[in-house]
């Protein structure tokens, strides 16, 4: 039985119509309201060559296909009867994208002029390019930590997640893992691997490289720009196309339950991109060191996790307690 439909047809079906050259694609789950506004932006600042939007709503809840089937009827969109998660979801779209280029889009992405045509001039004037990945901002114009170095030991201390880059963030390790604090941000560069919150790739070259590993939530990004980096292609960073990430408030983190997820699907993600992409390479004792130092993080990022949600819970109390009572009617 098939776990998902088609429910709308694209805008230029038909005899005559001129083929397209990029995909949008986007998978999205309760967050119909984000959704929404990424979908206008793309029209209010759409590709100037022929394109196609494709959506893949992950089972949501939140009538996000009634949305998308009343306000953007051009839009193709698949509607999964379960949650399969992001990699299965844009696999699905793999499928039926049509384009010379495929874009990967997040729900709470916000585009911003020209940043489409951008990234197709690039993968056209780089026949190198596997993948080319736009800047991301934060919701306040902030840059956001969107291109890094392929994950390795040093990126566990030094990298994004680590507890030391959040205490010490300029040091000169972590600048050299996160890599728009050590590049010029004025040209593109090649990347270890940037954010599938919005990169774009040939469609040659996915077709090479295969689906999204599925097991992945968390490192599918970097799992997917080193098997493109394997097939000899280079995946690159391009500054002057920004798009806006409203980051985790796609629909993916409002539940406390879904939080601690995260922190063990972070986890057993990075087991799996380390027996992936490195253990083979690895000695014994350094096998020993990363499984041993991972299952530690995992234990301290739980903990930690515990105690934010017990904050939270306390100073959602202390809010009730002090809020003004309605003054009861006069006997």
């Amino acid at each position: 039985m098939k776990n998902s439909m088609s429910e709308t047809k694209a805008a230029g079906d038909g005899v005559g119509a001129s083929p397209i050259v990029v995909s949008i694609i986007i998978a999205t789950y309760n967050a119909a309201g984000l959704l929404a506004d990424c979908l206008r932006s793309i029209y209010e600042n759409p590709p100037s060559e022929p394109y196609e939007i494709i959506v893949v709503d992950d089972a949501s809840r939140d009538r996000t296909s009634e949305m998308v089937r009343e306000e953007f009827p051009d839009v193709v969109l698949f509607t999964n009867k379960v949650n399969s998660h992001y990699a299965t979801s844009n696999n699905l779209a793999f499928r039926h994208a049509r384009g010379e280029f495929f874009f990967l889009l997040n729900n709470d992405t916000i585009v911003l002029p020209n940043a489409i045509d951008r990234m197709v001039a690039f993968l056209r004037q780089h026949p190198e390019a596997g993948s080319v990945g736009s800047k991301l901002l934060n919701e306040d114009g902030s840059i956001q930590w969107s291109v890094k170095t392929l994950p390795n030991v040093g990126s566990a201390l030094f990298g994004a997640r680590s507890f030391l880059t959040r205490i010490f963030p300029n040091n000169r390790f972590s600048r050299e893992h996160l890599q728009h604090l050590s590049h010029d941000l004025t040209k593109p560069f090649v990347a270890g691997y940037v954010s599938s919150a919005s990169v774009m790739m040939p469609r040659d070259v996915v077709m090479k490289a295969g689906d999204l590993d599925r097991r992945l939530s968390y490192h599918v990004d970097a799992d997917y720009c080193k098997r493109i980096a394997d097939l000899g292609y280079c995946n690159y960073y391009l500054p002057d196309a920004v798009v806006i990430h409203l980051n985790h408030r796609g629909g993916t983190m409002v539940h406390w339950r879904r939080r601690f997820r995260s922190v063990v699907e972070f986890h057993r993600g990075s087991y799996i991109y380390y027996d992936k992409h490195m253990r083979q390479t690895a000695s014994l004792p350094m096998r020993a060191i990363v499984v041993g130092g991972l299952s530690a993080r995992f234990v301290v990022s739980l903990a930690m996790q515990a105690a934010l949600e017990v904050c939270g819970l306390a100073t959602a109390a202390g809010r009730q307690l002090t809020r003004p009572n309605p003054r009861k009617p006069a006997v």
